[in-house]
């Protein structure tokens, strides 16, 4: 029985499945039994609260009431705010392979920071062993320890760097600010503590005007306004083309309901209209036919 091995310290998480997604990037992904998903849920229930309260108002990832959107509308607000005070540039950092890069043995430890009952550390390292390199993705401990990890991040930026104006959704990090030239040297001061003390490193970073609109959560944000990512779109129109010539209508309905769910948040009447796309009695886009 799952809830006396767990008690009894006896728990050993079964053999996943693993399979490689190519949307938006090959990832392999590891699908647990369910006996080791129930097992991540009891766990997260009790150490999530916990590991929340420690969390920094910026960080958007798998956390109640944030979120892409929540995200998306709260920078585009600062933008607006900061646009007052003059021209306003953007600091874009995404770092490489975040989750197959994570050092358990540091994680351990920012873990160990908050969690001391014995019984619940020996459950975390038999789910998430203390040593080696990377966590799995598919994984509900998954996402919260690797935001544990990132807050690492968000208090350098924000207590030793004196930063207010960051935003990061797990390993993607935007910083708004009025000096170029400030945000470069911030980029290497955020490279640099990266490196030495989460292991991990940029795959690639910029410095703009925000005229150029900040690519992130899946949009380009301006004050003004927000376009969805062309890969977004090239993506749905190869899809909705390849599901109508397939005639798995059902599918083609799934897929239409959870892009438009991310699309209308966007300002793409036009785009959902030329994707054949209307608007229904209540103003939300559907499938036309």
């Amino acid at each position: 029985m799952l809830a006396r091995d767990i008690e009894a310290g006896k728990y050993k998480p079964g053999t996943p499945n693993k399979f490689f997604v190519y949307e938006p990037k090959p990832r392999l992904i590891t699908a647990l039994p369910f006996r080791d998903r129930v097992a991540q849920h009891a766990l997260c229930n009790v150490v999530a609260p916990i590991f929340e309260r420690t969390f920094l108002p910026r960080s958007y990832a798998c956390r109640a009431g944030k979120g892409v959107h929540a995200g998306v509308i709260d920078i585009q607000a600062e933008m607006r705010r900061m646009a007052k005070a003059g021209p306003v540039h953007f600091l874009k950092t995404d770092f490489a392979r975040y989750f197959p890069s994570i050092d358990r043995a540091v994680l351990s430890r920012l873990i160990r920071k908050k969690i001391t009952c014995a019984a619940t550390l020996r459950l975390i390292e038999a789910m998430v062993p203390p040593a080696g390199i990377g966590l799995p993705i598919g994984s509900l401990t998954s996402q919260l320890f690797a935001n544990v990890y990132g807050t690492a991040l968000d208090r350098f930026l924000q207590q030793e760097m004196k930063v207010g104006t960051w935003f990061r959704y797990m390993d993607d990090v935007v910083v708004l600010g009025h000096d170029p030239a400030h945000l470069h040297n911030l980029r290497h001061q955020i490279e640099k503590f990266a490196h030495a003390q989460l292991g991990l490193a940029f795959s690639k970073w910029s410095v703009a005007p925000i005229g150029r609109g900040v690519n992130f959560l899946g949009y380009r944000i301006w004050p003004t306004h927000k376009l969805l990512r062309k890969q977004s779109v090239t993506r749905a129109r190869r899809k909705l083309r390849a599901l109508r010539g397939s005639g798995r209508d059902e599918s083609r309905r799934r897929f239409a309901a959870a892009w438009l769910g991310h699309a209308q948040w966007a300002d793409s009447a036009n785009l959902l209209r030329s994707l054949k796309l209307e608007a229904g009695k209540d103003g939300n886009y559907q499938l036309a036919g």
